[in-house]
């Protein structure tokens, strides 16, 4: 028996387990739909842009950009970027996109996206 629904939306590790689904609604569905962060879309290029509710971290997704880097994640205060290429696995770009909120202290649907906090949590988790 599953606490959720037939269809609720949870987040599955490994991602290969999960079955199909959209890859692209993988990494950035949880922000716009759980989250609520604003976003733009380009419809003729595919070019995604989503901005945090307090505008401190910014995801972009442009599939033509011209060196390859598909997804820039960056954050203002204080300043870092993450840059990914298109032959990124999108189970690496999703597993950073669905962590950004609890980054920024929104811990809602916090039991859906589990994020490791601490160095010595990891360390004692069991590799399989």
């Amino acid at each position: 028996m599953s606490a959720y629904g037939p269809d609720d939306r949870v987040m599955v590790s490994p991602r290969y387990m999960a079955g199909a689904s959209d890859r692209l609604a993988d990494a950035i569905g949880p922000l716009i739909h759980l989250f609520g962060w604003p976003t733009q879309h380009d419809a003729a290029t595919g070019h995604v842009k989503i901005d945090s509710p307090d505008d401190s971290m910014f995801v972009d997704f442009d599939p033509i950009h011209p060196l390859g880097q598909w997804w820039t994640i960056t954050h203002h205060e204080p300043y870092w970027e993450v840059q990914f290429s298109r032959q990124t696995p999108l189970e690496a770009i999703a597993a950073v996109t669905q962590a950004l909120p609890q980054l920024l202290g929104d811990t809602r649907h916090a039991e859906r996206i589990p994020v490791t906090d601490s160095a010595a949590q990891r360390a004692s988790t069991p590799r399989r």
